[in-house]
């Protein structure tokens, strides 16, 4: 099925020629569904039986007036749909124009509007979760309660100044507390964006450990299908291989990497030096040792690279360990993969991990933001916190200087007062049926 939009102020009249149906489309209801004829109006032969929905302004998802058909999906049949609806007056729609109309016409803000894109591109329902409650308002209600209270301060503070005998005296203690509160709350606010947006965008778990360790049998394991080839032979990966599973509701890249080790020819070397780049990307890290065999100096090795990082210590081969087993890392978790053993624990362990970094922990508090909102944040926190220092050792013009520069940062991400170059990059990264 394919839906045709059309919206905007002549969206009846450039519908109509299209339509047969026994109520003409001036006279249908306001959001009523009713079963038309889809006509070719060059020689008014039936095309399709379809669906018509008429929206009249202000209560559309625009705020315009809207009618939405709904016909079969056939490429050739949407084309001639939409050839005719041009030929009436129509123009196709640019990426995004809906919901920036939306934005124009009030019936949403700017935070509400990235929240849609946020809901399109989503690929977990924890990340569709997240978005909704943007398109419902929960960052726009948290922004715009951080502005009012914003707006107060620098008010009280401009009036102290600009009219010194009529304005009482602001409060320093009772000014400076508050500011302070203000800087507090939207460094929490950004750290629930950080974590939501992890959510949504996912994390990366690199699996990493020395030659022959059993890396691409565990990764495979994860999956759960065989995307990279396992043989007795060490050094059988000398790329990155990569493969995607939802964890904790929140998507994960897998990178499968080249043993850790002295390299034995030049292809080795660039795996390994790969294999470091995916290290460095990864959030988190799988350190895969040989189980049944005591640490020789690679594993070793590996251990002392991976010190600092986040990681889960994993001992492969459990089935081939005899009863000597050679002394563990602390922490690590035995598995096997060829009798299955151990891998529900190295599962509920990855959970675990992933919901701490991404929010995903059953707490409501998350919030989903784009990247141009969580620069926009960043901004408003060294904002504040500049404020904050400035206040009371600084003239008070020095710390308005600050807080004005706060007071922008969320006008921006609310939609207040921004100029076509800001809607035009955040409109463009939509579909165009949006």
């Amino acid at each position: 099925m394919a839906v045709v939009r059309i919206g905007g102020p002549e969206a009846l009249r450039i519908a109509a020629p299209l339509i047969r149906s026994e109520r003409s489309l001036a006279l249908t209801r306001s959001h009523q569904m009713r079963r038309v004829t889809l006509v070719d109006p060059r020689n008014h032969r039936p095309i399709d039986e379809a669906l018509c929905t008429v929206m009249r302004a202000p209560h559309s998802y625009t705020g315009d007036d809207t009618v939405e058909l709904s016909c079969h999906g056939s490429p050739a049949l949407v084309r001639l749909v939409l050839e005719r609806l041009v030929e009436q007056g129509a123009r196709l729609a640019e990426p995004g124009e809906f919901t920036r109309r939306a934005f124009l016409n009030g019936r949403l803000d700017l935070a509400q509007a990235e929240a849609v894109a946020l809901l399109i591109s989503a690929r977990s329902e924890r990340g569709v979760a997240l978005a909704a409650r943007g398109i419902g308002g929960e960052l726009s209600r948290r922004l715009a309660d951080l502005r009012s209270r914003l707006l107060d301060v620098i008010a009280s503070l401009e009036a102290t100044l600009d009219f010194p005998d009529d304005a009482p005296e602001a409060d320093q203690a009772v000014i400076s507390r508050e500011i302070k509160y203000l800087y507090v709350d939207t460094e929490r606010l950004l750290a629930a964006a950080r974590l939501g947006s992890r959510a949504h965008t996912g994390l990366t778990v690199a699996i990493v450990g020395p030659p022959n360790a059993g890396k691409s049998s565990l990764f495979n394991a994860l999956l759960g299908r065989e995307r990279a080839i396992v043989t007795p032979q060490a050094g059988t990966t000398r790329d990155v291989v990569e493969g995607s599973i939802v964890i904790s509701g929140v998507p994960v890249r897998l990178l499968d990497t080249a043993g850790l080790g002295e390299p034995q020819d030049s292809i080795d070397a660039e795996g390994m030096r790969r294999t470091q780049d995916a290290m460095e990307e990864g959030d988190l890290l799988l350190v895969v040792l040989d189980g049944c065999a005591p640490l020789d100096r690679e594993a070793v090795q590996v251990l002392e690279q991976t010190r600092e990082r986040e990681r889960i210590l994993v001992l492969s081969k459990r089935d081939l360990a005899g009863l000597d087993q050679p002394a563990t890392p602390a922490g690590a978790l035995r598995t096997s993969v060829k009798i299955e053993n151990g891998l529900e624990e190295l599962r509920a362990r990855l959970g675990d991990e992933v919901a701490i970094r991404a929010g995903s922990d059953g707490d409501e508090s998350g919030l989903v933001a784009s990247l141009r909102q969580l620069e926009l944040m960043k901004v408003l926190v060294r904002a504040l916190q500049d404020g904050r220092r400035s206040f009371g050792y600084q003239p008070a013009e020095i710390a308005l200087v600050d807080l004005r520069e706060a007071l922008e940062a969320i006008s921006m991400l609310l939609g207040v007062a921004v100029g076509d170059a800001v809607l035009d990059t955040v409109f463009a990264k939509f579909c165009v049926g949006k």
